[in-house]
């Protein structure tokens, strides 16, 4: 018999080899949804996985961040699932999130119609109405990789390449097809019933619910400027055969990491300049660059390489912080909790700032402020500014994309630059690595590196950070006039290098902290480590990693 404790101290004896899903029933009514997840000791645990120790118990359901994963994971599968019955010739390949849904490519010649996805729709809630199991194998992995040769792409065959031999590998069956999915699945089909298939540019997309309400599918909010600097960057990935994790290790096996970080912080570069020459053109009319971007999303460096670039074109940037236009603390605008709520842009003085815009655009001399953190006020410590010819204000922040913040200033005399960690890369054909995944290794490093954070801290704060994203953030990426992504499609394997030690450190006592470390860490699994000496200093991964030629100004 084994003995599991229960977060409310509730102990239960069961036999060995039970499963959570058993006992599932005992607690679903604490729920507000279905659970879709189990934790045991501290890690995911699919719920039909047997127990084979004594150990602590949680759930997860779908209305929770992490459910939510499990949730559209089922769903692909699901979907991939329903495509193979019914058009066995097709090619899926999954590409990217836009807002809450997954965006699908149809690679075959085929080409998915309509028609067609109405029928893989009508098949997928087929499926659901007769509550079809998903079961679940462990097997070792070099079994895996030799009687699985159906799921062992290229891709996917360098991928379990690099994974401990001495782990088991889950393996799903649904309707008899197998899957390799990097986490756990719902139980049965009939968990993911909220869904609509849409038929979108060279695919499908696979629409789900926001996180928060697993109920309600919201409608689906076309981004096709987002959508493009995605296509862009996978394209390109493609193009010189760096695309997916088992790629990017075949590179470093072969002793081409060095050329692989020249390749991608030329484009860099690139993009960097090109835009630096579009503000040129425009730049009788340009004087005011917005840039915004996610935490993490390398916006500090990219203002700098930005700056370096403008002033190749003979123009002269002139940084405006927006943090030095917070309110006075007292008059700060507070959340439901009574704490500051510092994220909205109501806590900028928006009349200030224009009215500094403004002035500063008419030539005049103006005596810029700054916000002490300390005394939650602002102070003139003499620092003034005033425009030139051929100057151009700068500012950086999480509000620079919103017309609110500068309701004065015409749209002729500014644009947006959105900054984002657009990721390319893929664990295999199935498999993406998520953006905000990225973004949060990065954090988790940088946190470490500079601000004496552990992964501990930055873990329990994401949550915190994401909600910030998702209102102020999200809702304006698509006015932006330039998107630049800050991704390199080698980061995956420099990070590992910085952010796996730190993962590893965070203990169960952590809670949900540990939970999410122990998934990044399956995912840093799969890459091989990358030596950082070939990154420049200019890179803007040298932000989060530290070396950078902007350190003083980070």
């Amino acid at each position: 018999m084994l003995k599991l404790t229960f977060k409310n101290g509730e102990t239960k004896m069961v036999k060995k080899g039970s499963t959570l899903l058993e006992l599932v029933p005992d607690f679903a009514a604490d729920y507000e949804a279905p659970v879709v997840v189990g934790v045991f000791n501290g890690e995911a645990c699919d719920l039909q996985y047997p127990l084979k120790t004594d150990g602590m118990v949680g759930f997860i359901d779908a209305n929770q961040s992490e459910g939510m994963r499990v949730y559209v994971r089922t769903l692909l599968f699901l979907f991939l699932v329903a495509v193979r019955r019914l058009y066995p010739d097709v090619k899926i390949e999954v590409r990217n999130t836009l807002g809450s849904a997954l965006y699908c490519i149809d690679n075959s010649e085929k080409k998915l119609t309509e028609e067609d996805i109405h029928k893989i729709e009508a098949e997928m809630r087929r499926l659901i109405a007769a509550k079809e199991k998903i079961s679940l194998t462990r097997r070792r992995k070099d079994d895996v990789m030799r009687e699985y040769g159906c799921m062992c792409s290229e891709d996917r065959h360098a991928l379990l390449c690099q994974v401990n031999d001495n782990i088991d590998i889950s393996i799903y069956y649904l309707c008899g097809e197998p899957g390799y999915f990097f986490g756990p699945m719902c139980p049965d089909v009939s968990y993911v019933a909220n869904f609509a298939l849409i038929k979108y540019d060279k695919g499908v997309v696979i629409n789900y619910p926001d996180t928060g309400n697993w109920q309600v599918v919201p409608p689906f909010k076309d981004q096709p400027r987002l959508n493009e600097a995605f296509h862009e960057a996978e394209e390109w990935s493609e193009m010189i055969h760096c695309n997916t994790v088992g790629k990017l290790n075949k590179i470093i096996d072969l002793g081409y990491a060095e050329q692989i970080v020249q390749v991608a912080e030329a484009l860099h570069e690139k993009k960097i300049a090109g835009i630096a020459d579009e503000i040129a053109l425009r730049k009788d009319r340009l004087k005011l660059i917005l840039i915004a971007g996610p935490s993490s999303s390398g916006k500090t460096s990219f203002a700098q390489r930005l700056s370096i670039q403008l002033v190749v074109n003979g123009i002269r940037p002139m940084p405006i912080s927006m943090d030095d236009y917070y309110l006075n603390r007292v008059d700060t605008p507070r959340k439901a909790d009574g704490s500051y709520d510092f994220e909205t842009i109501d806590a900028i003085d928006l009349e200030l700032f224009n009215d500094h815009l403004t002035r500063l655009l008419q030539g005049e001399s103006v005596k810029l402020p700054k916000y002490n953190f300390r005394s939650g006020m602002r102070e003139y410590r003499g620092r003034e500014m005033q425009m030139h010819e051929g100057s151009v204000l700068l500012v950086e922040g999480i509000h620079g994309l919103n017309d609110k913040l500068t309701a004065a200033i015409p749209a002729e005399n500014k644009m947006k630059i959105y900054v984002s960690a657009l990721t390319p890369m893929s664990m295999d054909e199935y498999n993406r690595i998520n953006t905000t995944d990225m973004r949060l290794l990065r954090r988790i490093v940088r946190d470490s590196q500079f601000r004496s954070h552990d992964a501990a801290a930055t873990l329990n704060l994401w949550d915190s950070v994401r909600y910030g994203e998702e209102q102020y953030i999200f809702p304006y990426q698509c006015s932006a006039d330039v998107i630049f992504n800050t991704t390199l499609i080698y980061e995956f394997a420099i990070l590992k290098k910085y952010a796996q030690p730190r993962l590893e450190a965070v203990k169960p006592q952590a809670g949900q902290a540990y939970y999410s470390a122990r998934r990044l860490l399956g995912l840093l699994a799969h890459v091989k480590e990358m030596d950082d000496e070939a990154i420049p200093k200019n890179s803007i991964l040298r932000e989060f990693i530290g070396g950078s030629a902007f350190a003083s100004v980070l």
